[in-house]
């Protein structure tokens, strides 16, 4: 239902149907989200920071079983208020916040200590952050996400989930495949 809706919003640059998104909405399946929990290692003290939360269902999972404390950002004003309201029915505002953002428009330090400036909003700094990613995007935001996690002051882990590695090169970069020669030349 809710890609439905978001379909209506293709031509829209502030929309994860949009021609700019890195990170459509999909629904996460249930099932998944204990596996990424535990990929990621998060307990309590942990700051989870989901870019590209859709409607916030691995937020709402991450702040009930392991009461970290949980910030969304989605480029789909929609995504983010479904979000806001599932949020505040669980009874989980005090561990989850959410945003709206363009993920390709993250400014330097946006993970580190200029997150508050960066979503306008009081915010701790992730200890981990997540992001569901198309093959492209990855390409995309894979540089700024590394920059983020090299000046980390809080030992930043990164989870990402891309749909398809082999969709994860420039293909802009004339010599992005096959650059170096192999054994046949």
């Amino acid at each position: 239902r809710a890609q439905r809706q978001l379909s209506k919003f293709a031509d829209a640059s502030d929309s994860a149907a949009g021609p700019s998104s890195i990170s459509p909405f999909v629904p996460c399946a249930a099932s998944r989200i204990p596996y990424i929990l535990q990929a990621a290692r998060i307990g309590p003290e942990d700051v989870l920071y989901d870019l590209g939360c859709g409607d916030g269902i691995v937020l709402f999972e991450a702040a009930r079983r392991c009461g970290c404390h949980c910030f969304g950002v989605d480029i789909d004003s929609p995504c983010v208020e479904a979000a806001r309201r599932r949020s505040s029915e669980l009874g989980l505002d005090g561990l989850c916040r959410w945003a709206q953002g363009d993920l390709l428009q993250l400014p330097k330090g946006a993970l580190g200590a200029g997150a508050s400036a960066a979503f306008g909003a009081e915010v701790q700094q992730p200890t981990v952050a997540l992001a569901f990613l198309t093959g492209p995007g990855l390409v995309r935001i894979g540089p700024w996400l590394h920059e983020e996690w090299k000046a980390s002051s809080r030992g930043l882990r990164l989870v990402t989930c891309v749909e398809s590695l082999d969709t994860a090169m420039d293909y802009d970069d004339p010599g992005a495949m096959f650059s170096d020669p192999n054994h046949l030349g």
